[in-house]
């Protein structure tokens, strides 16, 4: 379909020649003789008005405010016809918003090539505004998918921790704003055994976010083939050793399906004689606390998850005496970092564990957050914060 141009002109041989050329270039002129025709056909979004500026018609300022408005709202470009003793300057001053001038008598050439530029531009200032519409509606539909992922995850982790005489435990969880992949849960798998891990899926955002309630899907006692194995015969279950989870985590959570790989801190706790069995695949080490103060890094046992081949896990043990304390934590807390870019980093973490060894489990949890607030001072997260403290009372 040929481009709609109005001519607003007075009548005469000069309107009629215009209108005529435009015909022989392919496009489709429109007639307005006056001010009001013209402020009536420009409601008729022509991609281009040839504009006389001594068009008659009445009160000439509110003419070209008006104008000006019209050839926004209707995405008009405006070219106005100059004779030879019209001065540019003049017209310019009270319409800068002019797309041009085209001086009369007109150039056939001339014509066609400044219609062409005014066109291409018309066409790429809406081609980005559609982009633009385009974009703000994905990032519309981004945020809302990641406020989803963001309760989804919340909505994951432990509503209540388990009663135990003999344990105690604290949690602390910052969400980033990017959305990342930390989980934790605490569990108590029979009279016995309690399990709890902490994982980090890497990377941000939605895909992260799933991938985390999958596996934490699949470290469900109730799933049944992971953490708590069914049995045909008394007890009818097994808890694997947490070598072997991190062995069946790493067949069903291989790089090529998800994309993605994660680390995780997972123990299995006896709540009668304090004994820990312990993996940890990829993940910041454990810290053990004693009750006599001193500090014990539980390192990793295997590689990352997804990265690593099947069965090449193993597992180790600590025992744990009353007032002894572990903590598993995500390196969201090591690596957050300040507006200097510094880093919070391990020693300041192990020094503040220290300062806070004989204050309840709880309150330690929250003046660990609140050091970090305070070294990033106001700084936003660049990952998940995740701290979960587990404190072994004895019989």
């Amino acid at each position: 379909m040929p481009e709609k141009i109005l001519i607003a002109q007075a009548p005469g041989e000069g309107r009629r020649a215009l209108a005529q050329v435009l015909r022989d270039q392919g496009y489709f002129p429109v007639l307005a003789a006056d001010q009001e025709a013209t402020r009536q056909l420009l409601v008729d979004r022509p991609a281009v008005l040839l504009l006389d500026p001594d068009l008659p018609g009445g009160a000439e300022r509110q003419f070209w405010t008006e104008l000006e408005m019209g050839c926004r709202q209707n995405e008009a470009a405006c070219l106005a016809l100059l004779n030879a003793g019209r001065s540019l300057s003049a017209l310019r001053e009270r319409a800068p918003w002019l797309a041009g001038t085209l001086r009369l008598p007109l150039d056939r050439d001339d014509l066609a090539a400044r219609l062409a530029d005014v066109l291409t531009i018309r066409r790429l200032r809406h081609e980005l505004s559609l982009a633009h519409q385009m974009l703000s509606k994905k990032q519309r539909d981004f945020g809302e998918s990641l406020r989803a992922a963001a309760q989804i995850q919340k909505n994951l982790l432990p509503r209540q921790l388990p009663k135990v005489a003999s344990l105690n435990f604290a949690y602390r969880f910052l969400p980033c704003e990017e959305i990342g992949g930390d989980l934790l849960n605490v569990l108590r798998l029979d009279e016995d055994t309690v399990m709890a891990y902490v994982f980090d899926v890497s990377g941000h955002g939605v895909s992260s976010a799933m991938v985390g309630v999958s596996v934490h899907q699949s470290l469900s006692p109730h799933s049944g083939h992971i953490v708590k194995q069914r049995l045909d015969q008394p007890p009818y279950y097994r808890v694997p050793g947490p070598g072997q989870v991190m062995a069946a985590l790493e067949a069903e959570f291989p790089f090529e399906r998800f994309d993605k790989f994660f680390t995780i801190a997972y123990l299995l706790i006896d709540i009668r004689s304090g004994r820990v069995r312990y993996s940890i695949a990829g993940h910041p080490p454990a810290l053990l606390l004693r009750a006599d103060g001193g500090m014990e890094a539980l390192p990793a046992t295997g590689g990352l998850i997804g990265l690593s081949e099947v069965g090449a896990f193993s597992e180790a043990e600590v025992r744990l005496n009353p007032g002894d304390r572990l903590f598993l934590y995500s390196d969201g807390i090591l690596e957050y970092s300040n507006a200097l870019r510094e880093f919070f980093g391990e020693a300041r973490f192990l020094r503040k564990l220290g300062e806070l060894r004989r204050h309840e489990l709880g309150r330690v949890c929250d003046k660990i957050i609140e050091a970090l607030r305070t070294f990033g001072r106001g700084a936003p997260l660049g990952d998940d914060i995740t701290l979960l403290a587990i404190e072994y009372r004895g019989n």
